[in-house]
């Protein structure tokens, strides 16, 4: 089936003109999705202190759920789309202080580590990353690296891609596990989505740059278990989703499920990557932000959306349930700030972005990293 969702990389145009190919309502978020932070501390565990941090270092982290509401058909269309993302990340495994960090490199060396060789990396080789680096001081705060391998006796991790130039001796760092594929989905008798083959089970879909990598849960010939489509005899249950990840899940049965998925919430700013086409990005937070204070615009194209008119701008898209809305930042005719597209006379900063939504970003030039601030900005 040619669904919407694949014609992503032609163009916006194509897309909508498509629309009749969607479902509707595919994606639930304002309310649903996340509750709110007093939610997440009160109804879920509480405060937890990690144990597992350096010596010097303690911190109390506040921990819940999520409710990924996927749509179902309705029996009113093959095929149901929701855009989601985490919006909670994995406790800390180990947090401390870098002693020889370089902007460049790929080394993090700790003289205060205390793991052993492989303690956060996978051993085997070709397999994904099991863990990442986020960076929490210095001017590279919130960018994130996976780790390649984790040596224990020099006390070093070597990390992918390269640090950022504002990584130094002294900056703060943290640990964290992946999700997977498996442990946000489930497997065996807890897997949250229908099984089943390739056209028949429910797809997780993850962009990769120039368009989707998609997966299902295999009950047919082949892997039993996470796979991915085409390749139905290799496990993929250790897929990484990334905190970042917009996640599409193509969802063929008529009754909608929810995917509740235990965490930690994130704090501190988040560095993500906008690169040149499209990116689909999802809000990493536990609370919404708007098109106004979320920072993808900044006055400067280098470090953020461009401006301009319907034709020049950069665009953010969402998906409606029948299509893309698109916004850009206006500095043509009508009013000067964000728009939609088609209605270039009405502030629209006010947009919301709520936890738990995708978006994809249409980026013209050169890539940039979008430094999305904490939301809320109060929360400690």
């Amino acid at each position: 089936m040619r669904s919407l969702i694949w014609k992503v990389i032609s163009s916006l145009d194509e897309l909508n003109e498509h629309h009749d190919q969607a479902t509707e309502n595919p994606m639930k978020t304002n309310t649903t999705l996340f509750r709110s932070i007093a939610a997440v501390i009160a109804l879920a565990f509480g405060a937890t202190t990690q144990s597992s941090f350096a010596q010097t270092t303690s911190a109390t982290t506040p921990v819940g759920f999520v409710t990924m509401s996927v749509s179902g058909t309705g029996g009113t269309k093959p095929t149901a789309f929701t855009f989601t993302s985490l919006g909670l990340v994995n406790p800390i495994a180990f947090q401390s202080t870098t002693t020889t960090s370089v902007g460049g490199t790929t080394a993090i060396v700790d003289s205060a580590a205390t793991w052993a060789n492989n303690a956060y990396n996978s051993a085997t080789a070709g397999a994904p990353p099991s863990h990442f680096v986020e960076i929490l001081s210095g001017p590279a705060a919130g960018a994130m690296y996976d780790i390649v391998t984790t040596d224990g006796a020099g006390k070093s991790l070597t990390v992918s891609p390269a640090l950022a130039a504002g990584v130094t001796a002294g900056v703060s760092y943290a640990i964290r596990p992946h999700w997977t594929l498996a442990s946000v989905f489930g497997t065996g008798a807890s897997v949250a989505l229908q099984g089943g083959d390739s056209t028949s089970a429910d797809q997780v879909q993850l962009w990769r740059g120039t368009g989707f990598v998609s997966y299902f849960y295999n009950t047919g010939r082949g892997f039993r278990g996470w796979v991915q489509n085409g390749n139905a005899t290799v496990d993929a249950s250790a897929t990484v989703l990334y905190p970042e990840d917009g996640i599409v899940i193509a969802r063929n049965q008529s009754a909608g499920v929810n995917v509740i998925l235990n965490g930690v919430v994130k704090t501190g700013q988040t560095l993500m990557n906008v690169q040149t086409g499209y990116s689909l990005l999802g809000n990493v937070y536990a609370s919404g932000m708007t098109l106004g204070n979320s920072n993808i615009f900044t006055n400067d194209p280098a470090t953020g959306v461009a401006s301009g008119d319907s034709t020049t701008a950069d665009q953010v898209m969402f998906w409606n349930g029948t299509g893309f809305v698109s916004y850009f930042y206006n500095t043509g005719r009508g009013f000067r700030g964000w728009v939609q597209n088609g209605n270039a006379s009405v502030d629209a900063s006010a947009t919301a972005i709520p936890t738990g939504t995708a978006i994809f970003i249409q980026r013209n030039g050169a890539p940039f990293t979008w430094v999305a601030p904490q939301f809320p900005a109060t929360f400690n």
